[in-house]
């Protein structure tokens, strides 16, 4: 038996190119949750009037836009000096700080390409009392700290392949004081665009952290499938090309009458053999493209040879 809980408050982070991808995912997101939600779209800065018209359109949707963020995360934010400056540089600084800091209660964040495949209940459902993160799971530690940071009592520890394109946190356990001191260690920055999908999951990782059934909600791969079980795919770029496909059997589907209740599973940490191979895996990627560097410059000696002849 579910419990019985207020509307959950989901947040996503739109911008221009991506409207069209949003509004689709957020229409499967109403659509499809029998659990009563409000969506409130945050403006990344780059949305024009038509587009904030076409996402209001969406049952009950609201549009912060960035210049009325700004006022109010600017008043937060004045003690936290560096939340201030990672906000101020990279745009997943509104999803790290935003959604928390503007949210009273309970929040959920939801990503713009992330599709909802059939009718489904409980995912904003808090499991137990000590659990009060639930993300997405990953196929990889796509994290920013290399594998020798998770060394000494006094670095944090990580959740195992958090993936935070989907998030439902409580807002008793969001610690700014925390993401204030990781932010500033410099060392935690190896691969920036994934630093604050690393906060994320060092932040679930002290308060208690869940992730759902990836069976259920899963990170897209280019073999993925329709299945029963099937209850969101995340569509991340290497992917994106299949958005249109998954949309589109939606609407041929038979879909079942009974909703599936999405379940959670307690994630393993993080260990330094696991993110080891991750960073070597970098490695070896970055050497293989090495060794693409002359080719590419051929092509483009030949390219411009032949414009300019």
């Amino acid at each position: 038996m579910l419990k019985e809980y207020s509307p959950i408050t989901v947040h996503g982070l739109v911008c221009h190119d991506h409207v069209d991808m949003a509004f689709a995912s957020y229409s499967s997101l109403l659509k499809f949750s029998l659990d009563p939600l409000q969506l409130i779209i945050h403006d990344d800065g780059s949305l024009t009037d038509e587009d904030r018209q076409k996402l209001s359109s969406l049952a009950g949707a609201s549009i912060l836009s960035r210049v009325e963020a700004d006022d109010l995360m600017n008043q937060h934010l004045k003690p936290y000096p560096n939340c201030y400056k990672y906000r101020c540089e990279h745009v997943y600084g509104l999803k790290l700080l935003d959604i928390a800091l503007l949210s009273e209660t309970d929040f959920a964040y939801c990503d713009s390409d992330i599709l909802f495949l059939r009718p489904f209940q409980g995912m904003f459902c808090w499991p137990d009392e000590s659990t009060s993160a639930i993300f997405m799971r990953d196929y990889l530690d796509a994290y920013s700290m290399l594998p020798w940071h998770l060394l000494g009592t006094d670095k944090p520890k990580l959740t195992s392949k958090v993936n935070a394109g989907l998030i439902f946190f409580r807002k008793s356990a969001y610690d700014l004081d925390f993401i204030e001191w990781f932010l500033a260690q410099e060392q935690f920055r190896y691969k920036v665009g994934w630093l604050e999908q690393t906060c994320w999951a060092a932040l679930g990782h002290r308060v208690g952290c869940r992730q759902w059934n990836p069976e259920q909600v899963m990170l897209m791969r280019s073999d993925s499938s329709f299945t029963d079980n099937l209850v969101a795919g995340h569509f991340v770029k290497e992917v994106r090309y299949r958005f249109g496909e998954f949309l589109t059997l939606t609407d041929k589907q038979q879909l079942p009458s009974k909703p599936l209740t999405v379940e959670t599973i307690v994630p393993p940490n993080c260990n330094l053999l696991e993110l080891g191979g991750v960073h070597l895996m970098r490695q070896l990627k970055r050497i293989r493209n090495y060794h693409k560097i002359p080719e590419m410059l051929r092509q483009k000696f030949l390219r411009s040879y032949a414009k300019a002849t």
